[in-house]
């Protein structure tokens, strides 16, 4: 996937090349997904960013943390 540099603001606010490689991929899948058409690349990025993102602070999350919340539910 080729991108123009100036389509997207949010290409220069993300210094990590890596991380915004994954977006352009996932922001192209979500492109395809929604039938490729023209106009909403800023919102196909912002929905790839945040997945990203919200993917990357789940994977940080310690899963003492996630078994004491099963804990503390169970014993309501």
């Amino acid at each position: 996937m080729k991108t123009n540099p100036d389509a997207n603001e949010n290409h220069r606010r993300i210094p990590d090349a890596d991380l915004r490689r994954k977006i352009e991929v996932r922001a192209y899948h979500i492109w395809l997904e929604n039938g490729g058409g023209h106009g909403d690349h800023e919102r196909h990025w912002s929905q790839a960013e945040r997945e990203l993102m919200e993917a990357t602070e789940r994977g940080r999350k310690p899963q003492s943390d996630a078994r004491s919340r099963k804990k503390t539910a169970k014993a309501h």
